[in-house]
């Protein structure tokens, strides 16, 4: 049986996985070349075939290999999709950034890896193949939100540096007095109907922009709290932890600081024009060992 959010693969998936298990191809080769030395090719060969399709019929339809089959799929697909974000835009995200932005990511980078050691405890000293197996998505989502915090902040600003208010504001009042001098609307002279109805959308258009500028500046005030949340966050549990040396306490407060990242990420949602981020199918990379260059 598959566990709920698996895939199932098809049969012939199953039979395909069963084929080339190593001790499989090592036995069926075995059969084949002790056929061809035996001098009866014509009648070992085919029994040898014959037993490897009831073989492999078998081996494809129980339940519990079609369960571990199923369950590798699953966890190369998800390191796929991580792969396939963290190879362009991961690196993109980085090298985007200005130089402060980058250290400061790194330095919450380097806090979360002191917090997975406190989180190992013991566990450190028994190898890659025990850390391996920690579940480590809190600390990974916890820097994914933080990098994309990060990166939306540097495109705000950018654009707020490039938009002028004063501007804005001179061209609405411009455009406002020039539809007050064309008079009452039934007034109207053709060219005039013509000229109302141009000012009248360069008009609207202005006070989008003024809108738009609006929540911008919005968007750029709860990204930088929301900064200032996920970092003090961070310090303040690896202060506990190194108090209190409990790694149950540490893997705890991660994990439920990263159940908040809900809230944010949804509100990040309207910011995906800026960030170029699609927040539904962009998955946390393992930020913790992933080599960031600035090229």
């Amino acid at each position: 049986m598959a566990s709920p959010g698996v895939k199932r693969a098809g049969f012939w998936q199953y039979v395909k996985r069963a084929f080339v298990q190593h001790w499989n191809l090592l036995a069926f080769g075995a059969g084949v070349a002790a056929g061809a030395l035996s001098g009866h090719a014509d009648v070992v060969i085919p029994l040898v075939a014959a037993s490897e399709m009831v073989y492999l019929a078998g081996l494809a339809s129980h339940p519990r290999f079609q369960a571990a089959v199923d369950a590798s799929t699953h966890q190369a697909a998800k390191a796929e999709a991580k792969a396939t974000v963290t190879e362009p835009a991961l690196q993109r995200i980085f090298v985007t950034l200005d130089p402060r932005s980058r250290a400061r990511f790194e330095e919450l980078r380097k806090r979360c890896r002191e917090l997975r050691q406190l989180a190992l405890g013991p566990a450190a000293a028994e190898g890659p193949a025990e850390v391996a197996s920690l579940h480590l998505e809190g600390i990974n989502r916890l820097l994914w939100v933080f990098l994309k915090l990060l990166y939306s902040k540097h495109a705000l600003e950018r654009f707020l540096a490039t938009t002028d208010e004063k501007e804005i504001r001179e061209s609405i009042a411009d455009l406002e007095n020039r539809l007050e001098s064309l008079g009452p609307v039934a007034e109207d002279t053709p060219a005039e109907v013509r000229n109302r109805r141009s000012l009248v959308d360069t008009l609207a258009s202005a006070n989008l922009r003024l809108d738009n500028l609006a929540r911008a500046r919005e968007n750029h005030e709860f990204i930088l709290i929301e900064l200032e949340r996920i970092d003090s966050k961070i310090t303040s549990i690896a202060e506990l932890a190194v108090n209190r040396q409990d790694p149950n306490f540490v893997t705890t407060e991660v994990d439920g600081v990263a159940a908040t990242m809900e809230q944010t990420e949804r509100a990040m949602t309207d910011l995906q024009l800026v960030s170029g981020i699609d927040q539904a199918t962009a998955p946390p990379p393992s930020f913790l060992d992933e080599k960031l260059d600035v090229q």
